[in-house]
């Protein structure tokens, strides 16, 4: 299918809007909106109708996992997770030049519960695909000739309109991350010890923000992972496949000589349950191991098996709670 109007385009945007956009379309929109800089006039008068239903309700329908689903019907909700279901935009312009000290823009919120991602539009066309349990906090409109700037609680991917002349800076704890248009992931959960920033394309540049100021860090290019420990404020940069930066998209869980702390922690963002461990020793276990749309029970029998019978594990009645004991990993 090939759009060669505007008011093709407006179609297919219409119907993105309202969940029945085929794939190939959303590619087409996403193409168009790429390689065009100015769309606010194209998109304007259904961008109103979606920012007045945003003021009164959620934008995007939360979907998620039902603890007693099968993997079939587990497979089908992931799928769901990211269908569009709503937007965040806004491309107003700016009326009147307001003062330094009042208020900038209205700032929009969005959250994920656990089992839950979304897909966001941001104002200036950038794409945000948030994952579990995480938080997004953005204006509802960039001003012209300012940064783009915005903050993340969580894991986020992101595909960033370029613009250069209005740098896109993520604010995300210890950590700020700058790019002008560039494709890259972040995971700053408040509970890690370690924060982490990954470049698929690009350049991004990541610096280490604290009460003296800001500090950079590095240049990151693509295929590069750095890796900033919050405790001794050290970081190590490592080279990695570009496209298993946002293999967690499309259900696929890839850890690289991890450990089962951590293993577990991100498992526990996205299926509902708990984990309960007997032997503390066994959270610094380490695994390579890729889970691509694996249901819990089937990821636990992987982790048992990779340990060398080292790790057991079982369930309680009701299939909230997982239990690990062992002595030793080998």
């Amino acid at each position: 299918m090939k759009a060669n109007t505007e008011e093709e385009i407006k179609e297919i945007f219409k119907l993105y809007l309202n969940q029945r956009s085929a794939p190939e379309q959303e590619a087409m929109l996403f193409a168009y909106i790429n390689k065009h800089e100015n769309t606010q006039d194209l998109f304007q008068e259904e961008i109103d109708k979606v920012w007045d239903e945003e003021i009164d309700e959620p934008a995007v329908e939360r979907i998620t996992i039902n603890k007693n689903r099968t993997i079939r019907m587990w497979i089908k909700y992931a799928a769901c997770l990211f269908l569009v279901c709503g937007f965040v935009l806004s491309w107003h312009m700016i009326q009147q030049r307001q003062e330094y000290s009042q208020p900038s823009a209205v700032e929009i919120t969005k959250t994920t519960r656990r089992g839950e991602k979304l897909k966001l539009l941001l104002p200036d066309s950038s794409v945000v695909y948030l994952n579990a349990m995480s938080k997004l906090s953005f204006p509802k409109r960039f001003e012209p000739g300012k940064k783009r700037e915005i903050k993340l609680e969580g894991e986020a991917f992101f595909e960033v309109k370029h613009d250069s002349n209005r740098p896109f800076i993520v604010h995300s704890g210890a950590l700020q991350t700058r790019v002008l248009g560039t494709s890259f992931n972040i995971n700053a959960y408040a509970d890690n010890k370690t924060y982490s920033v990954s470049v698929r394309t690009g350049k991004v540049g990541v610096s280490e923000v604290n009460k003296s100021g800001q500090k950079q860090l590095s240049l990151l290019l693509p295929g590069k992972h750095l890796v900033y420990n919050l405790a001794s404020k050290k970081y190590t940069i490592a080279t990695r496949r570009a496209t298993e930066f946002n293999s967690w998209t499309t259900n696929r869980f890839i850890f690289k000589n991890e450990t089962l702390g951590n293993i577990l922690a991100s498992l526990k963002r996205s299926y509902p349950v708990d984990f309960k461990i007997n032997n503390t020793k066994l959270l610094s276990c380490r695994f390579n191991a890729t889970f691509t749309n694996r249901n819990i029970k089937e990821i636990a029998d992987q982790l048992q098996t990779m340990s060398g019978g080292g790790i057991h594990y079982k369930f309680n009645l009701n299939n909230t709670i997982i239990t690990f004991w062992g002595e030793v990993c080998q």
